[in-house]
């Protein structure tokens, strides 16, 4: 089994598209690093002022045309906010002491908390518990909390994966679309399969080969961009907290977030649990390309197929969703959804699909799903297909 995933491993890097992928990944990195860095430095305070003093201005406006009452009061919260917001730059662009600073705004979030109504999101004792968890974490373990202004290797690489996701996809296929239609195609696969080795094992080094070339392209690409960003505008404490695992209720048309249910992990760790997720969306990616490979009878229709069920299919649900709400649940089946460890450890994948009983596990479940449907559907494709023609 190991010389066969060995060999499949040489004739991908064999393959002239490895190139494509290669220069896919290097370029996007490139880009994203640049465009990440372009969009923290617009967020400076100054500009971050205007751009909520112009969203206050519309809000205003927006609430004198409307007469519903409960979406004047929404306006009234995110009006409230913004302004909040504003003034919370004002202080830091004049502070000097950090820890007197956080203090102040803790107090704040305590009282705001207390008068929380708990009918809105932004309006939640969670949302405000969970900023009052970060501050108090930081002041416990003397961690400067950083503002989003702030150029460093965990502000890029949020950023920048955020942009990188939506090419994951595209790198899986690139390498993984096409590794048995491609062989079909070239009828090599019936050399193979007349060898003394079974269908089963075949396949599965096929689909094993695919992943390990894959993580490792990506993985080692995120890797670089961490540790070069870190070089170049400082590494960040990996102490530092980070608020996961939200929960959510049910109210109305709206989750609202479940009090005392966001935790914090360091940074570090988080950053490890991220690290498996990867692995695991791109093994699903992988498993969705080896089916599609495998029920494909040519390249082009394999990569072709494989760019419909990801991202066809999504940006025909989402648009459709958003214009009727109820339907924001079949977000949840697509695996679009999940590309971004990052939104699955924070949970923001709940209020994404709207489904209040969504969790990161729920969401490693859907993932695993698709990883033993899709293998096992392409295994018993595999050993039932006439390869011999």
């Amino acid at each position: 089994m190991k010389d066969l995933i060995k060999n499949e491993i040489i004739k991908m890097f064999y393959r002239k598209k490895i190139l494509i992928g290669l220069a896919v990944i290097l370029i996007s990195s490139i880009v994203g690093v640049w465009g990440t860095i372009a969009i923290i430095k617009s967020t400076s305070p100054e500009n971050e002022i205007k751009i909520t003093q112009q969203k206050i201005a519309n809000l205003k406006k927006e609430r004198m045309k409307t007469k519903d009452p409960i979406k004047r009061q929404k306006i009234d919260e995110q009006i409230l906010q913004s302004q909040a917001y504003i003034d919370n730059l004002k202080i830091s662009m004049k502070s000097t002491d950090w820890r007197k600073d956080v203090k102040n705004q803790l107090a704040k979030l305590k009282k705001s908390m207390k008068e929380a109504t708990d009918l809105s999101l932004l309006d939640s004792k969670e949302y405000y518990r969970e900023q009052i968890l970060e501050y108090e974490y930081c002041l416990k373990k003397n961690i400067k909390p950083y503002t989003l202004w702030q150029i460093n290797n965990w502000t890029v690489m949020n950023i920048f994966l955020g942009l990188i996701i939506f090419l994951l996809p595209f790198i899986v296929f690139i390498f993984a679309s096409d590794i048995v239609s491609n062989e079909i195609s070239q009828k090599t696969i019936s050399l193979l399969v007349t060898r003394p080795i079974s269908r089963f094992k075949i396949a599965l080094s096929k689909f094993i080969s695919a992943t390990i070339v894959c993580s490792a392209l990506v993985i080692i690409s995120e890797i670089l961009v961490f540790i070069i960003t870190g070089l170049l505008y400082g590494f960040i404490d990996l102490k530092y907290p980070i608020t996961v695992g939200t929960r959510y209720r049910k109210h109305g048309l709206e989750l609202i977030p479940i009090y005392g249910s966001t935790y914090i992990v360091p940074l570090g760790k988080f950053l490890i649990y991220a690290l498996l997720l990867q692995l695991l969306i791109i093994t699903a990616c992988c498993a969705l390309s080896f089916f599609i490979s495998a029920i494909s009878k040519s390249n082009s229709t394999a990569i072709t197929l494989s760019f419909l069920m990801v991202y066809g299919i999504y940006f025909i649900v989402s648009p459709i969703s958003e214009v009727v709400s109820k339907l924001n649940f079949l977000k949840a089946f697509l695996l679009y959804t999940y590309l971004n460890p990052l939104d699955i450890l924070e949970n923001n994948i709940a209020t994404n699909v709207m489904i209040s009983i969504m969790t990161p596990f729920v969401s490693i479940l859907i993932l695993f799903g698709y990883i033993v449907v899709f293998l096992l559907t392409s295994l018993k494709i595999f050993n039932k297909k006439d390869l011999l023609v």
